[in-house]
């Protein structure tokens, strides 16, 4: 699925999360969005009732390489396929204390429409603070809407 394509792509991810609550029967509250970065989109098999694989994703100011963010002079890189998939939440989790930094995904590179944010895994040695002073940030288009 192209996220950026869509013409509502917030209500797709919403309508993921309240597909995969139902089939669980979880409640909305419950459920926490885990992201995976493939490095291939030859090597994807989701295999999993509760994951949703979307391409055409961009990154702007890091690389992701194996699942892990690295900060990079290169502008933008595009993302092969991203797999969302809504897991139950343990409760005190919180995603900082696994290595992980919370991202921001836009509809397009004016950056004016926050669709949602992300949890991903940052490279051992990477300071978390650096990547919001660079504004890293995904993107679903590159086109301005």
């Amino acid at each position: 699925m192209w996220l950026g394509g869509l013409l509502n792509p917030e209500a797709y991810i919403t309508a993921t999360r309240q597909c995969i609550a139902q089939a669980n029967s979880w409640s909305l509250e419950e459920l926490m969005l885990d992201v995976t970065i493939t490095d291939d989109a030859n090597s994807v098999s989701t295999g999993d009732d509760c994951s949703f694989a979307v391409v055409g994703l961009k990154l702007q100011g890091a690389q992701c390489r194996t699942n892990t963010l690295n900060l990079t002079s290169t502008i933008m890189m595009d993302l092969p396929v991203t797999l969302l998939r809504w897991v139950r939440a343990s409760s005190g989790l919180d995603p900082r204390q696994q290595g992980k930094l919370s991202l921001p995904v836009y509809l397009n590179s004016t950056r004016t429409e926050l669709l949602f944010t992300v949890d991903l895994n940052i490279a051992p040695g990477q300071d978390p603070h650096s990547f919001y002073e660079r504004g890293v940030a995904l993107l679903t288009s590159t086109a301005l809407n």
